[in-house]
């Protein structure tokens, strides 16, 4: 797989100078690995940005806002210090960005947990590896969506990033894992069910444009708090992957374009960032260029996989996917 060219990635991200003053962003998971990394490009390359991230650590948070004022003094940062595995949580947040903000342009999710516990409930039911993954970050997006469709014309974006191209068949009558739970079902049900439900979104929203990521390897602390055989196997696939493997900086730099670019415009084709050359807008997850939902790895270019899409979606997945998920959030929050 070939990467986007660094030269063109930083072209781009440059080019977010020429947008007006003032973007709001909010970065969910941000208080380490490429959640943080990409809210400092954020800011490196916007001007007088407003934004918001979202974490468990206030150590680290202090860290995070020191730097961000050498990067860009004209930042306006808010931290907001949230456990995410409780839904409620999720709508405490969205509540307080609601009431300080009119407008969102972009909501950037990254935010995860290690264990290879398995299932883990939480008091509302759901799993935490699957909160955590799908549900928080579904939430956050079905909350904030208001925001983001009163953005400016310049850009009004969702990022997930997580792992498009690890797709795998789902249980329709068990898509919330409370039967024959395992660490990889969890995994293939969070990636898949995100690919539908964005896809649906984008059709009900398509003035907002929905990318889930793949990030590659990159080398990141993700594993830095987790027991000590998750640090091993995370070094030793790390080590195995070397040659493949990016800077969290460069990382960074690479979330910034898929969390900007107009190659992945709105479903409505006119909210958009940096300019395109024609014939550069790519293609979205069902496979129609400019459709509003796209599933990206590193080069930028769709990574799915396209036989279990093609399968799920004969069984009318999107629809069942979003009814789960709407059920969830109306019996565990509320509408």
């Amino acid at each position: 797989m070939v990467m986007v060219a660094p030269e063109i990635v930083r072209a781009s991200n440059a080019k977010l100078k020429n947008l007006p003053p003032g973007l709001v962003a909010v970065f969910v998971g941000a208080t380490s690995g490429i959640g943080e990394s990409t809210l400092k490009q954020f800011c490196r390359h916007t001007i007088k940005p407003r934004v918001y991230f979202v974490g468990r650590s206030q150590d680290a948070a202090g860290r995070i806002i020191s730097e961000l004022k050498t990067i860009q003094p004209d930042a306006e940062t808010t931290f907001i210090r949230k456990d995410l595995t409780l839904l409620k949580n999720v709508d405490e947040v969205c509540d307080e960005i609601k009431a300080r903000e009119a407008n969102l342009n972009l909501l950037f999710m990254s935010q995860g947990t290690m264990s290879l516990k398995g299932r883990d409930e939480t008091s509302e039911g759901l799993d935490k590896k699957l909160t955590t993954n799908y549900y928080s970050r579904m939430r956050f997006t079905q909350q904030l969506l208001p925001l983001l469709e009163s953005a400016s014309p310049q850009l009004s974006r969702v990022v997930s990033v997580l792992a498009p191209g690890e797709e795998a068949l789902l249980d329709f009558d068990n898509l919330d894992l409370k039967r024959d739970f395992s660490l990889r079902k969890a995994a293939a049900h969070a990636i898949t069910m995100t690919d539908f439900t964005f896809e649906e979104m984008a059709k009900k929203t398509p003035s907002v444009s929905f990318v889930h990521a793949y990030p590659g390897a990159v080398k990141t602390g993700f594993a830095k708090e987790a027991g000590f055989a998750v640090r091993a196997a995370s070094q030793v696939a790390l080590a195995l992957l070397s040659p493949w493997t990016v800077g969290i900086e460069e990382s960074g730099e690479r979330h910034l374009f898929a969390a900007t670019s107009a190659a992945y415009p709105p479903r409505a084709g006119q909210k958009c960032g940096v300019e395109v050359r024609e014939g550069e807008v790519k293609k979205g997850s069902a496979g129609q260029v400019g459709s509003g939902a796209y599933l990206i790895g590193s080069d930028g270019d769709v990574r799915a996989n396209e036989k279990v899409l093609k399968e799920m979606r004969s069984q009318d997945a999107g629809a069942k996917v979003w009814e789960h998920t709407m059920e969830m959030f109306e019996r565990v929050r509320g509408p």
